[in-house]
């Protein structure tokens, strides 16, 4: 089977909206990039690199420094929305299938389109300003997500002096997909939460705030049904010496015990927490109220790059991958049992909604420079090892199609195999 991408580049203003059909390539060996355009301006959660807490000798000791300092130069850069003036056209930051296939949201830092597949065109739009990622709910009826507390300043010329701007109380929003409306808008009480993450059937709330306190919390009551005080500890750096040994600490520490990693089961019911330079774990079932006994061989894998992929699976990568591909397995959630293996991308996983498919976003060795320009996507077959490449960081995949940006503020529905089948215009020119 050849799948078709959509290969859409931005060169000269004069040939942005043209389109350039690209055969994906089987990984084999080396993965084979023949995309030859610039990618769009992206948007993504923390890169999935992380550092053990203690190293034993100083070569590994300076990697995990480096792992640790690279992941967060990268997700700081990536995980603000896009820059307002850095690039010329303000790309789509998200595009997500409905679980029915009836629908597609597009996401970019201001508001949500939401559109119909059959024909392809767009229903209604939300106003979505320092919004968190938006998702619908299982049944497809819904579209919600989180209206954070505060932001990023959006302009990368604030540099490290960047504001945090407070427009609003933490709220969960929820809107009806049949009457195009807001159906609630729920604020959660609490601190601010560097990172959080809705459950995506709407009722369940997980945060980490800036103390490294990691609770969860029903929405609708605001009840806490777990809190972790220090879940995320900034790790402590030592003196190294040039014989390899170390001495004591040196009162020096790397981290941020904001961040942490928090996805929860495309049904709601698990959530997977992750404190990335410790390689910590929390599994809770939200059904049964209870903290679930992880098996050691995902404590010691799961990071930010592992993500549920189907209500009882996982995706887990390597945390150091070699070359441009990696060895993912497949496990059993919550028993972490080994299923099957798959090679895909080497890059930040996402959670495409055709669970035989995982997104990698960024892609391409060039998005590890922080280059905007050069932020694309793939998405990852998990059976046959075949990717489908966009030119631009938004695209999913369920089924027979997959939805891309096809030129700035521009989406196109393809079928795979065959090419590109519709194409609708997010707003008039």
């Amino acid at each position: 089977m050849t799948l078709a991408s959509s290969g859409l580049c931005r060169l000269s203003p004069a040939s942005r909206a043209s389109a350039q059909v690209e055969v994906a390539s089987r990984i084999r060996g080396t993965y084979r990039d023949r995309h030859h355009g610039k990618g769009a301006d992206g948007h993504m959660n923390s890169f999935g690199i992380v550092a053990p807490a203690y190293s034993r000798s100083a070569k590994r000791g300076r990697m995990a420094i480096l792992a640790l300092a690279v992941a967060g130069l990268v997700a700081l850069i990536v995980a603000q929305p896009t820059a307002v003036g850095a690039v010329e056209d303000v790309a789509l930051r998200l595009l997500r299938f409905s679980p029915d296939g009836r629908y597609v949201l597009a996401q970019d830092d201001s508001e949500i389109a939401v559109l119909s597949v059959h024909p392809l065109a767009v229903l209604f739009r939300i106003p979505a300003e320092l919004a968190g990622d938006a998702q619908f709910t299982p049944d497809s009826r819904e579209v919600i997500f989180v209206g954070s507390l505060s932001r990023a300043d959006p302009r990368f010329g604030a540099g490290p002096e960047r504001a945090l701007l407070v427009r609003s109380a933490l709220h969960v929003e929820r809107w009806s997909v049949a009457d195009r409306s807001q159906a609630d808008s729920t604020t959660v009480k609490g601190t601010f939460c560097p990172s959080e993450q809705v459950s995506p059937d709407g009722h369940t709330l997980a945060c980490n705030d800036a103390q490294g306190t990691l609770t969860i919390q029903d929405v609708a009551s605001g009840a806490t049904l777990l809190e972790k005080r220090q879940f995320v500890r900034p790790i402590p750096l030592y003196s190294y010496f040039r014989d390899g040994s170390i001495d004591a600490p040196n009162g020096k520490f790397l981290g941020d015990p904001g961040m942490a990693c928090l996805d929860f089961s495309p049904d709601g019911r698990y959530l997977l927490a992750v404190a990335g330079a410790e390689h910590r774990t929390l599994g809770f079932d939200l059904d049964e109220r209870r903290v679930e006994r992880l098996g050691g061989s995902i404590g010691r894998a799961a990071h930010c790059s592992s993500v549920f992929i189907a209500p009882h699976r996982l995706v887990v990568v390597p945390s150091y991958p070699q070359g441009d591909r990696m060895r993912a397995r497949l496990m059993d959630f919550p028993s972490t049992r080994e299923i099957a293996k798959a090679t895909i991308p080497v890059g930040p996983l996402r959670r495409a909604t055709d669970p035989g498919f995982i997104l990698i976003r960024p892609f391409g060795k060039r998005s590890l420079l922080g280059d905007p320009r050069a932020w694309r996507a793939a998405a990852a077959e998990l059976a046959t090892g075949e990717v489908i490449i966009s030119g631009t960081a938004a695209m999913d995949v369920l089924g027979p199609f997959y939805v891309a940006e096809s030129s700035p503020g521009t989406v196109g529905l393809y079928e795979r195999g065959k090419g590109l089948q519709a194409i609708v215009a997010l707003h008039e020119r």
